[in-house]
């Protein structure tokens, strides 16, 4: 496709209410069929999805070592597959857009999405391919490492984003993906596309950009770029660290915001998060919750902090509520531990009661 004719979204814009006239007229007519073709979704995303196999084991190994596990739990997971989810559970319309395989992940997948009441309509099952899967060992303390297999969605191409999910892109209000195990095309392109459209980009940064590059998925530079396109940055630690060169979370912000993004919100485990904007500089207590597994907590917390910043709450109130949310998902095996949007309200007047007349 030539450059100058891209998708046809050009300055594209939904507004709040969708698509008006001057807008359609900069549509060709294949991106006019496939907007009207995709249902109407308050936010979406692309980026990992997959099934999640957790060893629980007494303790994490080092080199050469061996243990038996104690059992083996098998739970829906994936980065932006996880936002989703918890943006639907606390009362949004959300979807995933990506690639699954014909195979038993993919039906566990889906079967996921639809008990949480996700759309469906921009998952496509490729013939013959493998889902997304990782195997997550997870000790007594609920620390754990990662081992991913992208599979068919790592296959994802800009290409297929621009002709296969548009359309559902454009509709939205939120557009959310990340830096994990997609190649960097259709993540940035998805952003482009969203960030004509005028939705909210917001964008996980759940690798250091050194790993980023080492497999393969794109360069430092290039992951650096589209920074300028992001609305909402969440970075883990170790890419905070390496991008700035400080330890400090205030600094650390402060110069992730010269890089592009409106918001930057930080995860700081037990005490809290920070979150920052050219006039904010807050950093917002945790909840106290009995810890059995960690994973999916800053995908939760995600989730949490994209529902607050569509109620239009102020930012220190969506980290609060973000918080809440990540702490519900500590306190059992999965990434999707996740609370609803009562039970997320009942720890915050339970622990926080001065602040849950915000909500």
């Amino acid at each position: 496709m030539e450059e100058g004719k891209r998708s046809g979204l050009g300055e594209f814009s939904t507004g709040g209410d969708g698509p008006n006239a001057d807008s359609l007229a900069l549509l060709d007519s294949f991106t006019l069929k496939l907007l009207y073709s995709c249902p109407m979704t308050t936010v979406v995303g692309i980026g990992s999805c997959g099934i999640d196999y957790f060893a629980i084991v007494p303790r994490l190994l080092g080199p050469d070592e061996k243990i038996n596990a104690e059992r083996l739990e098998i739970h829906a997971g994936g980065v932006t597959g996880n936002n989703l989810t918890q943006v639907a559970r606390l009362g949004a319309k959300a979807g995933w857009l990506g690639l699954i395989g014909d195979d038993e992940s993919g039906r566990l997948i889906t079967r996921a999405f639809a008990e949480d009441g996700l759309d469906l309509s921009g998952i496509e099952v490729i013939a013959g391919e493998k889902s997304t899967f990782t195997w997550i060992p997870v000790d007594a303390q609920g620390e754990r490492c990662i081992y991913m297999f992208p599979n068919v969605n790592g296959k994802l191409s800009a290409e297929q984003v621009r002709t296969r999910f548009a359309g559902h892109i454009v509709k939205a209000k939120h557009f959310h993906t990340e830096a994990s195990q997609l190649p960097l095309p259709p993540v940035r392109e998805g952003m482009l596309i969203a960030h004509e459209a005028g939705l909210r980009v917001i964008f996980d940064l759940d690798v250091a950009p050194s790993y980023f590059a080492q497999a393969g998925l794109g360069t430092e530079s290039d992951l650096l770029q589209t920074l300028q396109m992001v609305d909402v940055l969440k970075p883990c630690k170790a890419a905070a660290r390496e991008i700035t060169g400080e330890t400090d979370y205030e600094t650390i912000a402060a110069k992730l915001l010269s890089l592009g993004p409106k918001i930057v919100a930080m995860t700081m485990g037990a005490d809290g998060c920070l979150v920052a904007s050219a006039s904010t500089m807050d950093r917002v207590p945790a909840f106290n919750v009995s810890v059995v597994d960690t994973t999916g907590a800053g995908d939760a917390f995600m989730g949490g902090f994209s529902f607050g910043l569509l109620q239009g709450w102020d930012l220190s109130s969506c980290g609060l509520f973000a918080n809440g949310c990540a702490a519900l998902c500590c306190t059992k095996v999965g990434a999707r531990a996740m609370g609803k949007r009562t039970e997320v309200l009942a720890l915050i007047k339970s622990q926080r009661p001065a602040d849950a007349s915000h909500f």
